[in-house]
């Protein structure tokens, strides 16, 4: 980002922390006061304490005022966001914005950030340069269009470049800019937690996905009589080199999810303990497989229920279908039984 010529350049490299091409411990506030100049520091806040350099837009906060845990740098004006911030965030910000040049491995900061993440953009970007991670929070005055969309919307134009083009059009897309040092832990090797149990003993064989994850929420996370009960996102960073963020999936079905909890063996000897099923969109299995569902969908809707899938649960007396996940077929199949269904119809 262009500015003042006199102002010493930032740019975060792959080795570091460079200001005027000189490489800076970016941890040490006397290393940063060096270069910037005394700085206010605020009174600790909890176990934080800011360390402010007001006039060139630049702000760290450390747990001792001496040992810095990012490198926070106002690059623009965001009128909007600043009018919902309180007034000790607004104490512990710094009065002026960064007029230097600020660069990401030598680029502006829009061009350095992948085009996967420029995809998805909404209120930040954040990636990696070496082992320095970077997050620029993106200004919501100048692009109050893509902050005002609903989720859907956002979704959808993220398979496209619309959203990056967005930001790219922008005169000033970014506010601020966060540097932190966190280098790459090495990849653990997966604790075995999350393999799928061999059994010795007859289990259930259920044609219906939907249905399944029905008996799944009774059984694991309701009555909690199987196990390990399920968390997908201990399961998504107990995967080693197959770690994923399962945020990132929104509004779609996690492929691995999906295939653990079809794979999941359901010891037959417990279907008599499944006495009634609540079906409804706040079912903690449904958050498993989809983090962000909105329950707006007919992801789990169960259409069909054959009298194999039945069989078993000799003891299911009653049905709450609360979210309306019944098809009229499966409903039939579970009255044909003599199951109470309540709810939807």
């Amino acid at each position: 980002m262009g500015g003042d010529v006199n102002m010493p350049s930032i740019d975060v490299a792959p080795d570091g922390l460079r200001i005027d091409g000189v490489l800076v411990d970016a941890q040490s506030v006397r290393a940063l006061t060096e270069v910037f100049g005394s700085p206010r520091i605020l009174p600790p806040n909890g176990s934080t304490t800011w360390v402010v350099w007001d006039d060139v837009g630049v702000r760290v906060p450390t747990k001792d005022g001496e040992v810095a845990t990012g490198v926070y740098v106002t690059v623009s004006a965001d009128a909007r966001r600043e009018a919902k911030r309180n007034e000790p965030a607004r104490r512990s910000r710094p009065a002026g914005i960064y007029p230097g040049v600020f660069t990401i491995g030598g680029q502006p900061p829009i061009a350095a950030a992948p085009d996967a993440e420029l995809r998805k953009a909404y209120l930040m970007l954040q990636f990696r340069v070496g082992d320095w991670e970077v997050v620029l929070f993106l200004n919501t005055t100048e692009l109050k269009e893509l902050h005002a969309m609903e989720g859907r919307e956002r979704f959808a134009r993220a398979q496209t470049d619309e959203l990056a083009d967005m930001v790219r059009s922008a005169h000033s897309p970014v506010t601020e800019i966060i540097a932190s040092y966190k280098p790459v832990p090495p990849v653990k090797k997966p604790s075995g937690k999350w393999k799928l149990p061999v059994l010795e003993e007859p289990t259930l064989s259920l044609k219906s996905f939907p249905f399944r994850l029905a008996i799944l929420n009774e059984l694991m996370f309701v009555q909690r009589v199987l196990g390990p009960r399920f968390n997908v996102y201990d399961f998504a960073q107990d995967r080693g080199a197959k770690n994923f963020d399962p945020d990132e999936y929104y509004d779609t079905m996690i492929p691995s999810v999906r295939a653990w909890l079809r794979g999941y063996p359901i010891p037959a000897r417990v279907a008599g303990k499944v006495e009634q099923l609540v079906l409804d969109g706040g079912n903690e299995i449904y958050a498993q497989l989809i983090p962000r569902w909105d329950g707006e969908d007919s992801s789990f809707d169960i259409t069909t229920i054959t009298d194999h899938d039945l069989a078993p649960f000799t003891n299911l007396r009653r049905v709450e279908d609360i979210g309306g996940f019944l098809g009229l077929r499966a409903r039939r199949a579970l009255e044909r039984r003599g199951v109470h269904v309540d709810g939807a119809d």
